[in-house]
């Protein structure tokens, strides 16, 4: 997952330098403003012709340079009916102000110039619009007045600032029309021979050597034919080890070793899309940051393939910005913060946000004509929890508290799960009547209900309705509730929350009490505000901590919700758990 800001290491290279999002005006479909958050990396899912690749095509359009090679055009590329109007783009980056310092210090120097220069940071804009002409302009202060003794100036070295900034990022865009043959030789191709160019630089002076010998040899031939005027000349095509390298040979073995373009069409896109990884580190070691913008990738792929190249998309995710559209459920992030989705109103593309998982699968399920009997869109392993600050809390966790040398907060099945959130308890448990039935025999889920009399009701709610529908629903199998009376606040130390309670009383209900100990008693928020507060102050707290002795409760939760998965795993799949060969499960199911 990409975090404020992205950092990536590959021996002694770092990438600093990080795509946050673009607002995207007037670009075909895409004709009101239309914001789109990358910091997560996306994934985009919506019925066809509405819109999908234009947001991807404006994406690459801001890392074309002034030499536009996209060829914008405004017949087709200016949303259709706007006539005093202009598409304009909006990135916002995030740099660091010493690794970038090339960068920054241009754009400092650009801001003094400005007739009211502004508060400057780590992050920026880029400001990029198109002329009818489709001449393309760059800016980095939008309605900005320069000084005049600087206008000259200005124009030069902001042209070098927005190139040096693109230098930073290489775009790839993956067309789902494109062959793997073209893929292969405009992709693959180009870094092979750059890689092996890398082990023969170091034989280009015998390279050279031998051909001054051939060339002396025709010279003599010459010499003795009278024709000692003229002269032989060998060298490497444009003096370069890199074009004396024509292609190399790709092969395949399943277990038949064969050329890959005599491999079905699955097994290509697989291999293809296995070498974006490698191209990626490629691209780290030269210091750029890579985006990849990729169309349908499930496209010609068996099901169980599809599986295997989503995986390989994940780890893509985390060394790259992923852009991807999707018409597959099984290619849909199951964080609502990674997916958005498109609809096509008064012919005009509107990007649809998503607050949870039951509202972005549900809305996805709808765009993709997908029936209920074919919604299975879940990770290997799953927790459902009640909403978002729950999941975010519990990954928070995760993150903070890693396994030490003795076997201590391993927990692999639940490092290895989705957390999905609802919109509260009632629609869980809306979902749950719904689904579960299902789900449970086709993957691992555990359910996490608070201990509070709402989270309570709903336990019992369930128990009773799948009880009487014969479906399994066990305590610490099935699900887990969370201590008695207490929600998931009541996991962190119970004195810290009396310490929140004494410097702020008013995020407390009325009914907040301690008992005649000094023990903290089930207790109300004011109002959901007043929760995050707490929960906030409480994580605060946390992260200052030197040891890990106040964890007890959430370690608790998790080694109880880790011999659940555990148990549920072998269930569903009929093998333990193993890390390292997490998809074979999948192969087995479907092979049943």
């Amino acid at each position: 997952m990409h975090t404020n800001k992205l950092v990536v290491s590959t021996g002694c290279t770092r990438i600093e330098m990080k795509f946050d999002s673009l607002r995207i005006r007037n670009f075909r479909t895409l004709g009101s403003e239309q914001f789109v958050d990358l910091s997560n990396g996306l994934t985009i899912v919506g019925p066809n012709s509405s819109g999908k690749t234009n947001i991807l095509k404006a994406i690459e359009m801001i890392f074309t340079g002034y030499d536009n090679v996209l060829e914008y055009e405004a017949k087709r590329d200016l949303t259709f009916g706007i006539t005093s109007g202009q598409t304009s783009l909006v990135a916002s980056f995030t740099g660091d102000r010493e690794a970038d310092k090339d960068f920054f210090e241009l754009y400092d120097e650009l801001n003094t110039m400005l007739e009211e220069p502004k508060e400057v940071g780590s992050s920026f804009s880029l400001y990029l619009s198109f002329a009818k002409s489709g001449k393309p302009l760059y800016r980095f202060f939008s309605n900005e007045k320069m000084k005049k003794e600087f206008q000259a100036q200005f124009s030069r070295k902001q042209i070098t600032a927005v190139n040096i900034l693109l230098e930073k990022f290489v775009c790839h865009y993956v067309p789902s029309s494109k062959s793997i043959a073209d893929l292969y030789s405009t992709l693959l191709l180009p870094f092979i021979k750059r890689s092996v160019t890398r082990v023969l630089s170091d034989k280009v002076s015998e390279i050279n050597n031998n051909l001054s010998d051939i060339s002396s040899a025709l010279d003599t031939q010459l010499e003795v034919a009278g024709l000692s005027h003229i002269k032989s000349h060998f060298g490497l095509p444009s003096n370069s080890m890199e074009q004396l390298i024509d292609r190399f040979e790709f092969h395949l073995s399943d277990p038949n070793k064969t050329s890959i373009d005599r491999k079905g069409m699955g097994i290509q896109a697989s291999a293809i899309l296995a070498s974006f990884l490698w191209i990626t580190k490629e691209e780290l070691k030269l210091k750029k940051s890579t985006i990849w913008l990729i169309e349908e990738p499930e496209s010609y792929l068996h099901p169980q393939l599809a599986e295997s190249c989503h995986k390989m998309l994940e780890q893509l995710r985390s060394e790259s910005l992923l852009v991807t559209t999707t018409h597959s459920l099984g290619f849909v992030a199951q964080d609502p913060r990674k997916v958005v989705g498109t609809e096509l109103n008064n012919n005009q593309t509107r990007i649809i946000q998503y607050k949870s998982y039951v509202e972005a699968t549900s809305s996805i399920r709808n765009a993709l004509g997908v029936r209920f009997s074919d919604y299975y869109n879940l990770g290997l392993l799953n927790v459902f929890v009640e909403g978002k600050s729950d999941r975010e809390t519990f990954q928070w966790f995760l993150k903070l508290v890693k396994p030490d040398g003795d076997g201590n907060y391993n927990w692999p099945c639940v490092r290895n799960s989705e957390f999905l959130d609802f919109t509260g308890v009632s629609g869980m448990e809306g979902f749950m009547k719904a689904t579960y039935e299902f789900i449970a025999n086709e993957r691992p889920v555990v359910t996490i209900l608070d201990g509070d009399p709402a989270g309570d009701k709903t336990r019992r709610n369930l128990q009773g309705y799948l009880g009487n529908k014969k479906i399994p629903f066990h305590a610490n199998k099935d699900f887990i509730s969370l201590h008695t009376g207490f929600s998931l606040e009541g996991l962190f130390p119970h004195e810290w929350i009396v310490e929140a309670q004494g410097s702020n009383p008013d995020w407390f209900g009325d009914d907040y009490s301690v008992d005649v100990e000094g023990k903290l008693q089930p207790f109300s928020m004011k109002n959901e505000k007043s929760k995050i507060q707490l929960r906030t102050y409480l994580i605060d707290k946390a992260n200052e901590q030197e040891d890990l002795s106040w964890t007890t409760r959430f370690t608790q939760v998790f080694d109880t919700l880790e011999t659940a998965l555990s148990e549920s795993y072998k269930r569903v799949y009929g093998l333990e758990f193993e890390t390292n060969k997490s998809m074979q499960p999948i192969a087995d199911a479907s092979a049943d």
